[in-house]
């Protein structure tokens, strides 16, 4: 006798979020700290209110820092009068704030050759920051992304007979995407060599490719004697350990780059015996719209009734 799958140490919701935002959710264990090494992949993935407080606060650092190697020397700063009512350190972090800014407006300056040194070094620094900075933010603009919306649910329902797991994606830009493809896979329990293993199976999609996505997709898989998911046809519902991955990706015709979009469902996401509600229609002066507040509606149907394949 085999041993049953094992349970997912974690929730499956932690792998739905995770794959949402961009990654797996991992605790190493053994590997050295690698921050350093991963730095520039940190700086792109936080968020921009956190990277614009960080750069804030390093350069917030770096002139209090300086200010206090400046006082180090009390003579080697020299300034006019009419500094001389805010106090020696506010003159001094003010001067490397002058100077890292290469502003200079000459009511301080350095006296010493101390403090032409650090003058010079606090140059070379705030160069190499300010080169820094300059090169996060252009990357992190100039990164080309995609503004796919994905279905917050799937539907599972009878189309040409056979039951068909749908789920809908919409290009939000409307603008060309060329050459779009979409790859659908589930994470299940399985066994290979008696071995229980949980792994990505790919689902085979009706249509796996579009030549322009802008505007909406209807990606379905139909559940038939072959399909991975043909054991939810005898349960009449998913498994519930079982969680789909989607992944929809195109050649933005601004950019000429791919771009990328990716969602993921757990069992609880997905509607037995439903379809989602029509969302294109058209205006009096024949323009199409599509009605995005209607995008994640369901409808019930009946999975035993057979209906025409809606198109995709």
């Amino acid at each position: 006798m085999t041993d049953s799958p094992p349970e997912p140490s974690h929730p499956s919701t932690t792998l739905k979020l995770a794959v949402r935002k961009g990654g797996f959710t991992l605790r190493a264990k053994g590997l050295p700290d690698a921050w350093a090494q991963d730095a520039y992949y940190r700086l792109m993935q936080m968020p921009w209110p956190a990277l614009l407080g960080l750069f804030a606060g390093v350069f917030l650092t770096f002139n209090l820092l300086f200010a206090a190697l400046y006082r180090l020397d009390p003579q080697g700063l020299v300034a006019t009068q009419d500094m001389a009512h805010i106090s020696l350190f506010w003159q001094d972090f003010f001067f490397s704030v002058h100077t890292v800014a290469t502003i200079g407006y000459g009511n301080v300056y350095p006296a010493s050759a101390y403090a032409n040194i650090m003058v010079v070094v606090e140059i070379t620094c705030g160069i190499l920051y300010f080169a820094l900075v300059t090169g996060i933010a252009f990357a992190r603009f100039s990164r080309p992304t995609a503004r796919i919306l994905f279905s917050q649910v799937a539907v599972v329902h009878r189309a040409d007979g056979v039951p068909v797991l749908m789920l809908r994606a919409a290009n939000q830009r409307h603008n060309m995407l060329y050459a779009a493809q979409a790859q659908l896979a589930v994470l299940m329990d399985g066994e290979v060599g008696g071995i229980p293993l949980r792994r990505f199976v790919d689902l085979p999609l009706v249509r796996a490719s579009n030549p322009v996505f802008p505007m909406t997709w209807l990606i379905m898989h139909r559940i038939d004697a072959d399909s991975p998911l043909a054991a939810w046809l005898e349960n009449g519902a998913p498994d519930p350990r079982s969680e789909l991955v989607i992944l929809v990706s195109g050649t933005d015709e601004v950019s000429g780059q791919v771009v990328h979009g990716r969602w993921a469902y757990n069992a609880q996401d997905i509607h037995w015996d439903a379809r989602f509600a029509d969302i294109v229609g058209l205006d009096p002066d024949g323009a199409r719209t599509l009605d995005y507040t209607r995008f994640h509606q369901v409808e019930p149907c009946n999975l035993d009734k057979a209906e025409t394949r809606p198109a995709d």
